[in-house]
């Protein structure tokens, strides 16, 4: 009986697969035919929709209270069939902060699943250039860390980039992964190589569990993997991407001292993004260098109850006699309430512009 109940279940999951193929098809040409529609409509936009796409998902995690798997497989199950359906529109290039095998691929295949052409720069800045000068859809880059802090050179982007907006985000848990080109002891590795922010995060259980140990800084954990590929008895930290892309040994998962720590990037591209109702907008507001300057650009977001999620600030590049203050706050710029507190913020003499309005990860 065990044995017939068996092939029974097994039969059930073969039928589900052919439904499943099928809808999957269906799903494809609707999305072949909306991409027709769009090229007549609009011939030079980008099929990409972050509002859109936010939309679907976040109707489907909603459906899946109940559910057996959980939302983090459902987003991944959905993000590829997203990302798969949006490639036979177009091929989305997404360039990031390099080389291949770093956190900032990570993030990417995290956002747009593997359908996507992953072009990997060098530094922030060409980020930006590639994406303002359309050789790439969109870009990827770090904005802060929540061991590390801000980075700076991001802010310093967006804020001489106005033709530039922020159309998303990305919060990665960052994950350090232990592992060699080869089979071995860790007790007989020479050497440990990452990049000395990653060597930081896990210098506790560095000492805990190998003592004392040359440590090797590297340009990037990318790079770090290819040095323990190349070259024995070198132990490596990476992420799960780079143990994959390199073809390395994993020898111990998630050695990182902090588990909480986590990445926000920063999607960025040249498209305006509409509203989901859940979403956030991020300013650049430049003030007087005088007291209360600051309070008097928070009381109109503190009148209307308006959430910041983040304020940074520091003197201001441009004129010395100024404060820059990075804000992020809920909403979106087309909210009427928003519309009000930037008014409001204007009228005090400040200078404010918008980053962009994009929804809130998912």
């Amino acid at each position: 009986m065990t044995i017939k109940k068996l092939k029974n279940l097994r039969n059930s999951i073969d039928a589900i697969d052919q439904d499943l193929y099928a809808l999957i098809q269906k799903r494809a040409s609707y999305a072949v035919d909306i991409g027709k529609l769009k090229s007549k409509l609009s011939p030079k936009d980008s099929y990409y929709k972050p509002d859109r796409e936010s939309k679907i998902l976040r109707n489907i995690l909603k459906a899946n209270e109940k559910g057996l798997l959980p939302d983090s497989k459902i987003r991944i199950i959905f993000k590829e069939l997203i990302s798969g359906c949006l490639s036979l529109e177009e091929v989305l290039k997404v360039a990031f902060l390099g080389p291949e095998g770093t956190h900032s691929e990570s993030a990417v295949h995290n956002q747009f699943g593997s359908q996507v052409m992953r072009i990997p720069t060098s530094t922030i800045e060409d980020v930006f250039f590639q994406t303002l000068n359309d050789e790439v859809n969109i870009g990827v880059v770090p904005v802060e860390n929540s061991s590390e802090g801000v980075i700076n050179t991001t802010l310093n982007c967006l804020a001489d980039n106005e033709d530039i907006k922020i159309i998303g985000e990305i919060y990665l848990d960052i994950e350090h992964q232990l592992a060699a080109g080869n089979k071995l002891n860790i007790k007989d590795a020479f050497a440990i190589a990452s990049h000395p922010q990653a060597l930081g995060q896990c210098s506790k259980w560095i000492e805990r569990n190998i003592g004392n140990i040359k440590r090797l800084e590297m340009p990037s954990s990318a790079v770090a993997a290819q040095y323990a590929k190349e070259n024995k008895n070198i132990l490596c930290i990476v992420n799960a991407m780079a143990v994959k892309n390199y073809k390395l040994k994993l020898i111990k998962e998630n050695i990182q001292d902090y588990s909480e720590n986590k990445t926000r990037f920063l999607v960025i591209g040249k498209i305006d993004v509409e509203k989901t109702g859940r979403d956030k907008t991020s300013f650049l507001i430049q003030t007087p260098n005088k007291p209360g300057s600051l309070m008097s650009v928070l009381k109109p977001f503190d009148k209307r109850k308006i959430n910041l999620s983040k304020i940074e600030t520091r003197p201001s590049r441009g004129n010395t006699n100024s404060h820059d203050f990075f804000i992020d706050c809920e909403g979106h710029i087309k909210d009427r309430k928003l519309s009000l507190v930037i008014k409001e913020v204007n009228e005090t003499g400040a200078i404010i512009r918008n980053f962009g309005s994009y929804p809130e990860y998912i």
